[in-house]
């Protein structure tokens, strides 16, 4: 008897229920076979931009990854199916353990950007804060000889900032000087411009200005880039 007081508690210890098992919500795969790939050579491509802007390993992610056949892309194309069929075994799990699904981060700031706007509306007559950098003044002095040279039937918007993308790309460092000039010009107008109307109005730090034209002097490439394959 007395020995069987004195057993060790760990020969006591039962297997742990589906509600411990699944006490973590599961992690949602994202950015289909392209994600798959950038979270496989992460850690290869941050060596070799080390010291280098974060930015750059998104670009050279994406380069790498272009540089792939179909073929290539088939093995992480066939990771992502996997990963997204074992998230969906695991939620599933989460939820009959009694685990209370909570929102991504993603949705956690489309809220919070909502709740803002919804509290307070944009002033119209605030100052436009300039979108894009030089690409942006890029684009803005040259969409219109750049919509004449595309296709008839062509995109406004979208054909406009791809083609605008690619001429940017060609140009050189020093080709892109003045647009990076007249792009801090115009931020520095606009900070002095957002400091007199703060002034004026009794507007916190908090109010900002809209962006100027921000759908389309956003490079088109990042927004694919976060899409995936």
């Amino acid at each position: 008897v007395e020995a069987a007081e004195t057993r060790p508690a760990a020969t006591q210890t039962q297997a742990p229920s589906l509600a411990t098992m699944a006490a973590t919500q599961p992690k949602k795969p994202v950015g289909g076979a392209y994600g798959q790939f950038a979270a496989e050579r992460r850690g290869e491509f941050q060596k070799k931009c080390d010291g280098k802007p974060i930015s750059e390993i998104a670009k050279m992610t994406g380069v790498e990854w272009k540089k792939l056949s179909d073929a290539q892309k088939a093995p992480y194309e066939k990771k992502y199916t996997e990963a997204k069929a074992k998230y969906e075994v695991d939620m599933a799990a989460f939820k009959a353990g009694g685990g209370e699904v909570q929102k991504g981060a993603a949705a956690l700031r489309a809220e919070k950007r909502k709740a803002k706007e919804g509290k307070k509306a944009k002033d119209p007559n605030a100052p436009k804060r300039p979108a894009g950098g030089a690409y942006g003044i890029y684009l803005s002095e040259n969409r219109e000889k750049i919509m004449k040279s595309l296709p008839a039937g062509s995109s406004k918007i979208i054909d406009c900032a791809k083609e605008c993308s690619r001429l940017w790309k060609e140009l050189s460092e020093v080709a892109k000087q003045p647009y990076e000039k007249k792009y801090q010009e115009k931020a520095a107008a606009y900070q002095k411009a957002m400091e007199e109307y703060r002034a004026t109005t009794g507007a916190g730090d908090e109010e900002e200005g809209e962006d100027d034209e921000e759908e389309e002097t956003t490079p088109p490439q990042k927004r694919s880039r976060m899409a995936g394959a």
